[in-house]
């Protein structure tokens, strides 16, 4: 049978909420490591070579032909930037607290669904055992008014009460049938599957 934690483990493996959430972070994360790099020196270098070939008429005429290479270097150290940095740096950190803060907060939502969804389908089970075993009794009910009726020992009166009784039982049955239906749809909305037998 499944049991609640089964539902719960589901309900944290299959949503899509948590998923992008914790994409959220790692991308918060990463703003930290952005925020860090603004402190560290940056090289650049570039290469780059040439040829050309002009065919000349004066002074002298001709081709002439050349090759041309260079090579540089750059270094960019920060010195002084009031602190603008540092403070960049923290706000990232405070920034990837606070995501953190989001996500358990959503990764409690989920688990508490799947406990809600789990407990609803366990509670519409229960409720349509009980309304099919009402609906029994009352039809059993109703045979017998009806059996009372042809001996002659109770009115026309008696047996259309238990018709309605009946009747009525038989919608309740519906209601709790259709309230299992959306049980068993939150149920799939929590945690990605239909539930099987619930302990």
């Amino acid at each position: 049978a499944e049991t609640l934690t089964d539902a719960m483990i589901a309900a944290y493996r299959n949503s899509a909420l948590l998923d992008q959430n914790q994409a959220v972070l790692r991308a918060a994360d990463e703003d930290v490591a952005t925020a860090m790099s603004t402190l560290r020196p940056v090289l650049a270098y570039s290469v780059s070579t040439g040829w050309s070939r002009a065919e000349v008429d004066s002074p002298v005429p001709g081709v002439q032909e050349g090759v041309a290479s260079s090579v540089a270097l750059t270094a960019e150290l920060m010195l002084y930037d009031f602190g603008r940095s540092k403070l960049g740096i923290e706000i990232a950190k405070e920034s990837v607290k606070a995501t953190r803060q989001v996500l358990i907060q959503v990764e409690q939502d989920v688990l508490l669904a799947a406990v809600a969804a789990y407990v609803d389908v366990l509670y519409a089970q229960e409720l349509v055992a009980l309304r099919q075993n009402n609906y029994r009794l009352i039809t059993q009910e109703l045979r017998a008014a009806k059996a009372r009726f042809e001996v002659g020992e109770s009115t026309k009166t008696d047996v259309a009460f238990a018709e309605a009784r009946l009747a009525g039982s038989r919608a309740s049955l519906a209601a709790a049938e259709g309230q299992l239906l959306i049980a068993r749809e939150s149920y799939k909305a929590a945690t990605g599957d239909y539930p099987g037998k619930l302990a």
